[in-house]
């Protein structure tokens, strides 16, 4: 699985990556890797020639375990990561997991072999770094379809005291010895009845709509994908038995349309226009000062003249954003207001439970 945490900065993505791989790094079960590793050397570490052949000391002899194409992707800083050459093209071919072997040709080292490749990436990124990381004519692209996008708007809890953690703590000894036993699960999954039917329901009814914006449009035809892979990781974080209940798949199915719900706010700065990126800033500004009252175009324009360069510059995009139902005006005390129109598809994105 890819999943970028989308957010501003200071908003706490970091916060959020870094715990988890450092309870992951400590139980020793993952192939962890860093976001300022060359995707070459990604390539070449779960290649048949970056591994040493595991071998188990058993009475009698020794047994061979074999190579371990899987990989983590630490990458707070997504972008480090994929600004490199070749690594969106690379790392979508990775995501498929194919049976046969991923072949990569270098100059220096010659053919790269890895055997059924299974990555995963978590990385974090902020919504002015997804407008330079994926101009308008990547976005429809196939990397952009393999990645969950997590998007926040702002803190939901402030903690200026954190409880302070050790490697003796229950809790933290009890998480790191759960991700050891999980790392010794083998074999397939399989469905409770009413998870398969829940499945075969929403797969059926996935279809393209082709005047959605491309990043939805690309990710819908995934989107039963991702919720197998994110029911098996559900399931066995429940129990041993490797089966996925109706449960999995009811909660695997909500995220990912949550996920699918909020491209339209993670690409919202990505567009042909040059005043794409300005636009989605204003945006910004009335979302997140309407909630405490109203916005003034003085309000606007005070606090990012820098981005929109001029008086009728700001004029187009308050135009554009009404014309386009985004926002709306209104009237206080003779001066005009701004605020989000409830519901567009650029502001808050509803919950809803599954049906």
């Amino acid at each position: 699985m890819y999943t970028i945490l989308v957010g501003h900065s200071g908003l706490g993505k970091g916060r959020s990556i870094n715990p988890a791989v450092g309870l992951l790094r400590e139980s020793g079960c993952a192939n962890i890797l860093s976001d300022k590793l060359t995707i070459q050397y990604i390539l070449e570490k779960i290649s048949d020639r970056g591994q040493a052949v595991a071998h188990l000391q058993m009475q009698g002899g020794t047994i061979s375990i074999g190579h371990d194409s899987t990989c983590f992707i630490s990458a707070p800083e997504v972008e480090d990561l994929l600004t490199m050459s070749d690594a969106m093209p690379t790392l979508k071919e990775l995501w498929e997991s194919k049976d046969g072997p991923f072949e990569y040709g270098t100059r220096g080292r010659g053919l790269v072999k890895v055997a059924k490749p299974a990555p995963t990436l978590l990385g974090g990124c902020t919504p002015s770094q997804i407008a330079l990381l994926f101009p308008s004519q990547a976005v429809g692209g196939g990397f952009v379809r393999r990645c969950n996008f997590v998007y926040e708007g702002e803190r939901t809890r402030y903690i200026p005291w954190p409880t302070p953690r050790n490697g003796n703590d229950a809790a933290h000894v009890a998480l790191v010895d759960d991700l050891r036993h999980l790392g010794t699960l083998r074999g397939a999954f399989s469905f409770d009845p009413i998870a398969r039917d829940m499945y075969t329901k929403y797969y059926n009814a996935i279809g393209g709509d082709e005047f959605a914006d491309e990043a939805t449009a690309s990710y819908e035809n995934s989107k039963p994908y991702h919720v197998l892979k994110l029911a098996m990781a559900l399931a066995a974080s429940r129990d041993d038995t490797m089966i996925i209940n109706f449960l999995d798949m009811a909660t695997a199915i909500q995220m990912i349309d949550k996920c699918a719900a909020e491209l339209k706010k993670v690409f919202r700065a990505v567009g042909d226009s040059d005043m794409a990126i300005t636009m989605d800033k204003v945006i910004r500004f009335i979302e997140t000062k309407s909630k405490v009252g109203y916005v003034t175009r003085s309000d606007i324009m005070g606090a990012l003249w820098r981005d929109v360069g001029s008086s009728a510059n700001l004029d187009v995009i308050l135009a554009t954003l009404e014309a386009g139902r985004l926002i709306k005006t209104a009237s206080q005390s003779n001066i005009t207001v701004y605020k989000l129109v409830k519901g567009n598809p650029m502001s808050e994105i509803p919950g809803g439970l599954i049906q």
